[in-house]
């Protein structure tokens, strides 16, 4: 027999899920897992069709010299941006070749960005069709696509 303390969770539990018109008694004694974290073993269950949202580092340089391309396509890749799913572009901005100074204009070297998508191919399906490569801003042939799992996010 479980100790009492056990009985007492099992009871709550079956009080918590159990069916209308069911008995509340502890059936069988199901241990917790003692690995690791205290979310081992708990997991969602998800359409078999969908994959979960994961969340991509995407780090992507521009080519030599193409400032004056980004600049000049800026404004249409904003615009297409927020067309997109808003939680697609979790975050984004501009890598810069040394920190902002007053007066002067940011030198952009390529871009990151924090992307939620279920596939590494969405991914790389949405990016291909933006101005940036299309426009030969960024350099598709050193792109970066990193799984990531955020442990903190704050806005500025």
């Amino acid at each position: 027999m479980p100790p009492p303390s056990l009985l007492r969770l099992c009871t709550r539990i079956s009080k918590s899920t159990a069916a209308p018109r069911r008995p509340l008694t502890c059936t069988r004694f199901v241990p917790r897992p003692t690995n690791t974290h205290p979310s081992f073993g708990l997991s969602r269950t998800m359409a078999s069709s969908t994959a979960p949202l994961q969340e991509w580092l995407v780090i992507v340089p521009d080519f030599e010299g193409a400032l004056e391309k980004r600049l000049a396509v800026r404004g249409e890749h904003l615009t297409e941006v927020k067309k997109d799913d808003e939680r697609f572009w979790l975050w984004g901005g501009a890598m810069l070749e040394e920190p902002i100074t007053e007066g002067q204009a940011p030198k952009m070297k390529g871009s990151a960005m924090l992307i939620g998508a279920n596939s590494r191919e969405e991914v790389v399906e949405r990016l291909k069709k933006d101005v940036y490569v299309k426009g030969e801003v960024w350099d598709w042939t050193k792109v970066q696509i990193i799984p990531f799992k955020s442990a903190l996010r704050k806005a500025l």
